[in-house]
């Protein structure tokens, strides 16, 4: 189609004023569109031209901000260290000093068990007695014949003397009074056996047997006990053998609720093979025979002495690797130190791993970290000393 001027020009004025605003307002979005990329491009152009110099301002500003900010508040404590015995801790159980089994020597009925089990005896004490049969006799017959055999030795040395008899004569009178003495004797021990008698002093544990049941040779009338001393035995690792010395002062609290206390008499010089752990055996008193076999026992044993520290139960913790240790001042600045504890009382524990003085945290010191400032009020150890005599 033809462009016409004259059809154009003939436009109603109107009309070309309406399509002038339309024409304005496309101007005016594009225009919008370009200042926003310009905006963005100039914003994206300063984070990399100017990123170092934000970085420095942002960080001169937190800094500001931290010395502004009130410093946590905690409370430590001035700890010095000193002297301190280690402890050995163990496992442990009571153990009589001597169990014995008391067998008859000979064969026979029981007629009288004198004592009843769970008794204190005296060594000697009778605890069993078999019928003696026919051994009392054969003893009397063996002395009527050692008496006669000594007469007729008598005699012969007489006629020895004289010259009536040979030496032979006289040696054979000799061998037969000699020969009947010792035929007493045999009795004599056999009719003892009938008498079983307390090796020791100690406890009548068992009597397996009732009076008129038949006994043999080698079978089990009772069983004794010897309980004082007692002792207390256990088995010490490889690793702290070496901390574990004979005559060592030594406690322990038993299962039945005693406290006692003893010395260290024996340490095994091997091991086992089956455990690696070496046998110790701790020494008690028990005269009044009120402490009982096989008990068990947590046993401690003092060891070389060593500086260590005492703190507040209250300022041990962990640290985010789960060590166990305190948090110390170091200024104002909070550090970390591990520790490890020898013992522990109710309201304290006696640790090792620190200085020999340290400012340590015993308030606060949970909500803080290392490397952190704080506001410390500090106790020393003589205001604590002060106002515990208070």
């Amino acid at each position: 189609m033809a462009f016409d001027p004259n059809q154009h020009e003939k436009k109603p004025i109107l009309e070309r004023l309406r399509a002038a605003p339309e024409r304005l307002r496309v101007s005016r979005s594009v225009l919008t569109s370009l200042g926003v990329l310009l905006a963005i491009g100039l914003w994206v152009g300063s984070g990399i031209f100017g990123g170092d110099a934000n970085t420095v301002e942002q960080a001169q500003a937190i800094k500001t901000r931290s010395v502004n900010e009130t410093a946590f508040r905690v409370i430590a404590r001035e700890i010095s260290a000193s002297d301190t015995i280690a402890i050995v801790r163990l496992q442990g159980r009571t153990e009589a000093d001597q169990i014995v089994t008391l067998a008859s020597e000979t064969s026979g009925t029981i007629v009288n068990l004198p004592t009843p089990k769970g008794r204190p005896v005296q060594k000697g004490q009778l605890i069993c007695q078999i019928d003696a049969g026919a051994r009392g006799a054969m003893l009397a017959e063996a002395k009527a014949k050692r008496d006669a055999a000594r007469i007729n030795y008598e005699a012969s040395q007489k006629l020895f003397e004289k010259g009536h008899i040979s030496k032979s004569q006289r040696a054979t009178s000799k061998a037969n009074f000699d020969a009947a003495a010792a035929a007493v004797k045999l009795h004599q021990v056999e009719l003892s056996r009938t008498r079983i008698k307390a090796p020791f002093d100690g406890i009548l544990d068992q009597l397996p047997l009732k009076t008129g049941a038949f006994i043999a040779p080698g079978q089990a009338c009772g069983t004794l006990i010897d309980k004082d001393p007692l002792l207390v035995v256990a088995h010490v690792a490889e690793s702290q053998i070496t901390k574990v010395r004979t005559g060592a002062p030594a406690s322990a609290v038993l299962a039945t609720g005693e406290a006692v206390t003893g010395f260290v008499r024996y340490v095994a010089e091997s091991p086992s093979l089956a455990t690696r752990t070496f046998q110790i055996e701790v020494e008690i008193e028990n005269k009044d025979y009120l402490l009982r076999d096989g008990v068990s026992a947590d046993l401690e044993i003092e060891s070389e002495r060593i500086r260590a520290s005492q703190i507040p139960r209250s300022a041990l913790t962990l640290d985010d690797a789960g060590r166990l240790g305190v948090r110390v001042l170091e200024g104002e600045i909070v550090a970390f130190r591990e520790v490890a504890i020898l013992s522990d009382q109710t309201e304290y524990s006696t640790v090792t791993g620190l200085g020999e003085t340290e400012v340590v945290i015993i308030r606060g010191g949970d909500f803080t970290r290392a490397g952190q400032r704080v506001d410390a009020d500090i106790e020393t150890e003589a205001s604590v000393k002060a106002a515990g005599a208070m």
